[in-house]
């Protein structure tokens, strides 16, 4: 447990150093996608690895998809930082899928919809598309989990245990028609507790060799 402590301090530490960078290019009126793509996702790996070592009772599923997320945010980050040109990329992501979210509800309209409603969500998309316009951010969807571990050369350990982590973020019929001492077992619940502590350990090194320390 104090290395799980030991590694929450550091991307502590990690999340208020890129946060003070973003801060700095923002006064001084400039642009690092790379700076904010690791902060986001510098932010989220914090979040969910608090998330995981505060719920080690948790049930089963929790921690699988903590660990499945933890897996798949380092893979972000060894993606991002290996080529600059993708951070954007990854930026734009956010502004294409508002729209995605946007246009569902929009299709979710009928007639009692009010029509402010539909004026503030069609408002929210105009102003969307003008700020990607004028930043020239390029439309993009999210890329793959399969994608970025080919792409990060980490094929062999998706092969391995993404498999073993879909089982238990959805209703699979292992999930569904096993006895909770089939599933719910110490070993499979141990495994996900050390996967989510590695790639967090390696997404602390990845940072920490990319701001040169």
């Amino acid at each position: 447990m104090q290395f799980a402590n030991d590694l929450n301090k550091e991307l502590s530490l990690i999340v208020t150093e890129l946060n003070e960078e973003a801060s700095k290019l923002t006064i001084n009126k400039e642009t690092d996608y790379r700076v904010l793509a690791l902060r986001g996702l510098s932010n989220y790996t914090h979040i969910l690895f608090d998330r995981l070592i505060a719920n080690q009772n948790a049930p089963i599923e929790h921690i699988a998809i903590s660990a499945r997320n933890l897996f798949e945010c380092y893979l972000l980050i060894a993606y991002v930082i290996d080529e600059p040109s993708r951070a954007k990329e990854f930026i734009s992501q956010k502004a294409f899928e508002e729209l995605e979210i946007n246009e569902g509800f929009l299709s979710l309209t009928t007639k009692t919809t009010s029509e402010t409603s539909i004026k503030m969500i069609e408002a929210r998309m105009d102003y969307i598309k003008k700020l990607m316009k004028s930043a020239e951010l390029t439309p993009s969807r999210h890329w793959s989990v399969s994608h970025l571990a080919v792409q990060t050369n980490n094929k062999i350990e998706y092969d391995a245990f993404f498999k073993l982590y879909s089982k238990y973020v959805h209703p699979s019929s292992w999930i569904v028609n096993s006895h909770d001492y089939e599933y719910n077992n110490p070993v499979f619940k141990s495994i996900f507790f050390s996967q989510g502590q590695i790639f967090t350990n390696r997404i602390v090194k990845l940072i920490y060799k990319y701001q040169g320390k």
